[in-house]
């Protein structure tokens, strides 16, 4: 197991603090960002319609999740415990253990 610097701990906390400003998708080492309020397909559709991507893009669902204020990838699951712990104001409540764009925006 690797130990934690103190530097490393601080970052993880400066980390909590961020708010979640944007949808994302991978595709292998390719990470596709849309600010909000722009849904999850809306980067699918960009990742075809401009980029000439082929699908799938966004699977598996770990794939599909969030970018943070310094642009830091979070999938659906890491994304609904950012909010959950940075207070981050929610349209809708978030049921389960997965964020959607539609808690948010």
């Amino acid at each position: 197991m690797t130990e934690l610097s103190g530097s490393d701990v601080k970052t993880i906390r400066e980390r909590r603090k961020l708010q979640i400003i944007g949808v994302a998708v991978r595709q292998g080492s390719i990470t596709i960002c849309l600010p909000k309020p722009n849904r999850h397909h809306d980067c699918i559709h960009y990742a075809v319609d401009t980029l000439g991507l082929k699908g799938p893009i966004g699977a598996p669902a770990d794939d599909q999740g969030f970018y943070l204020e310094d642009g830091t990838y979070l999938n659906r699951k890491q994304a609904a415990a950012q909010v959950l712990s940075n207070g981050q104001e929610l349209r809708e409540k978030v049921g389960g253990r997965v964020l959607f764009s539609e808690n948010l925006w």
